[in-house]
């Protein structure tokens, strides 16, 4: 896959204009609630996209570009997780409401800078791939994106193979070396 399509994949909502505030409600949020912009230094693999996206989008704002796309990229990785864990493929659209939550109300200038720094990193992703090998898979349960679908259960598929799905993750979706 050349980079142009990865671009394509990772940050499809990133510039969009439109807003859904109101999507997640408080009661929806996870245990962890993150209100500043985090180092790398403090991501865990408890965190959820929904921490991870909000918290890039603060970094943003901020100005601190590099620790927004550790940010984004991370929730990105663990959002496809998710996606695969899930039964219902249709809970899928959530990370881009999510994207689109937290992104769109941000100045149009600080989008576009970190839209490049975000270009320039998926032109490089070693660090970053060595980050989410150490890091691990997400060790949460995907509530924020299980309760927006239709299942019975635990709305997880049934024995999935978390490492083979985490290397999936890494390896075909991120391309990581």
């Amino acid at each position: 896959m050349q980079k142009g399509c990865l671009w394509a994949l990772i940050v499809p909502s990133l510039l969009l204009c439109a807003t859904t505030r109101d999507l997640f409600e408080e009661s929806q949020t996870p245990v962890i609630m993150v209100s500043t912009c985090m180092e790398r230094a403090e991501i865990t693999n408890a965190h959820t996209p929904v921490d991870l996206f909000k918290s890039s989008a603060l970094c943003v704002e901020e100005k601190k570009y590099a620790q927004a796309v550790d940010l984004y990229l991370v929730a990105t990785a663990y959002g496809y997780f998710d996606s695969a864990r899930v039964i219902d493929k249709s809970t899928r659209q959530t990370l881009e409401s999510l994207k689109t939550e937290n992104f769109s109300p941000l100045d149009a200038t600080k989008r576009n800078q970190f839209a490049e720094a975000l270009r320039a990193r998926l032109d490089d992703m070693k660090s970053s791939c060595r980050f989410l090998e150490k890091l691990g898979a997400p060790s949460y349960y995907p509530k924020y994106m299980v309760q927006n679908g239709v299942t019975r259960g635990d709305g997880l598929i049934l024995n999935y193979d978390a490492k083979a799905l985490w290397d999936e993750t890494r390896i075909e979706y991120l391309r990581c070396p």
